[in-house]
């Protein structure tokens, strides 16, 4: 799993923002705002870290359990797939 060749990770008025850049603005203009949380996994996602890696380091950034975890960081890959980010 990784993020699609073509997004750049960047804070925009206190808000992390995935912005399509170059050949993917044709096939998905715009931008993606996003949380904390979700600009972490994202981070995690491009360094090529496979969810069972986020899981514990998820954990551990936020003080939560690892069901917990696993079920915040499961949702937030399931709507990065859902929005086309992913390959």
């Amino acid at each position: 799993m990784k993020i699609k060749k073509g997004f750049l990770l960047c804070p925009v008025m206190g808000k992390t923002m995935a912005i399509s850049t170059g050949e993917l603005e044709k096939t998905f203009p715009g931008m993606i705002k996003m949380n904390e949380t979700a600009a972490d996994i994202w981070r995690w996602i491009d360094e090529g870290k496979e969810p069972e890696e986020i899981y514990p380091l998820y954990a551990e950034t936020y003080g939560l359990d690892a069901d917990q975890a696993r079920s915040e960081v499961d949702m937030v890959v399931g709507k990065m797939a859902e929005a086309g980010v992913l390959e």
